[in-house]
């Protein structure tokens, strides 16, 4: 049961990221190929709630591997990743999108 439950969340990881990949490769070039450059870059806090250091540099990786955002630091107690957000208005739903997409399956695998 246990195994098949990692499978199903690496499954739903690898989606879950090719599908992030796809949608924001196309908003950072809509925002690059506009005639008016409107961003709104941000440096957001994101709460981690994995525990492992493996499980910690997974998000990191992923949220730095994501168009449009990069993992600038990871607090020495790994409890925080601060990331640069390329556009977003509600940070709150940037942190909340990363930590559905990426957090909540890395966090199967922790178990």
């Amino acid at each position: 049961m246990s195994i098949l439950r990692k499978a199903v969340a690496v499954v739903v990881l690898a989606v879950s990221f090719v599908a992030d990949l796809f949608f924001s490769s196309f908003a950072v070039a809509r925002l690059v190929l506009s005639p008016r450059i409107e961003t709104h870059p941000a440096i957001v806090m994101v709460p981690v709630a994995v525990e492992r250091p493996w499980a910690v540099a997974l998000f990191a990786y992923f949220t730095s591997l994501t168009p449009g955002s990069t993992c600038l630091h990871v607090a020495d107690d790994r409890r925080t990743l601060y990331l640069h957000v390329l556009d977003t208005r509600d940070p709150a739903a940037t942190i909340a999108r990363f930590k559905r997409l990426y957090e909540r399956p890395i966090a199967e695998l922790e178990r």
